[in-house]
């Protein structure tokens, strides 16, 4: 995955997850590993866009909605597939499988995060140690493929839950993988503005509580 795209998890994280929309291009340098040089230019770019209004001391997100779909069309899942295999095992054998600190995503995060699918997938997608998943589930002959490894970083395991990725995360693994994954970016398009919806409402509850 390309350093700016971790600036883009980080910035959708405290955006959907946190209610955060303000930040500094400082602070996401910090916490994400990168310099500066880095996160600019994509600031600069998601103002052009306009998903971001350029503060002062930073930034306010306008428009979360355009950062996710501008990750979404440039994340290049396939380019970070380090590991993939054909196992006879039932998918969710698989999923618990997964050595310690792996990361599902895709259909197999969607189904941990909210604990029921809106239909049926044929393949697990997870952030691992490819050669720790390669032992458990060598390839086998004659299948066809089900298991996919995405190479894995420690920001993505700090910002995960539950073993599964953060919803941002999730949503575009997902649009990567086209119309099989079309009624599960339907039905977190849907859980997504129920986040927002409650951010929102929080906020208020919050300014209405203030003495």
């Amino acid at each position: 995955m390309k350093k700016n795209q971790r600036v883009l998890r980080e910035m959708l994280y405290r955006t959907y997850e946190r209610g955060e929309r303000f930040m500094s291009q400082k602070t996401l340098a910090h916490v994400c590993g990168l310099s500066l040089g880095t996160v600019n230019p994509l600031v600069s770019k998601l103002e052009q866009i306009g998903a971001i209004e350029k503060k002062p001391m930073g930034f306010r997100i306008t428009d979360a909605r355009r950062v996710l779909l501008y990750w979404a069309n440039t994340r290049g899942l396939v380019k970070d597939i380090v590991y993939s295999a054909n196992s006879h095992l039932p998918l969710k054998e698989i999923e618990v499988g997964m050595p310690k600190g792996a990361v599902l995503t895709a259909y197999s995060g969607y189904r941990v995060r909210f604990g029921n699918v809106p239909a049926d997938y044929d393949a697990v997608y997870v952030y691992a140690d490819p050669l720790t998943v390669k032992r458990r589930f060598p390839p086998e002959k004659g299948r066809r493929k089900n298991l996919f490894v995405l190479a894995f970083d420690p920001h993505l395991a700090r910002l995960s839950k539950g073993g599964a990725a953060p919803l941002a995360q999730i949503y575009v693994d997902l649009w990567q993988l086209g119309a099989p994954a079309k009624r599960f970016i339907e039905a977190l398009d849907e859980q997504l503005e129920l986040v927002t919806v409650g951010t929102v409402q929080t906020m208020i509850r919050r300014l209405r509580e203030r003495p």
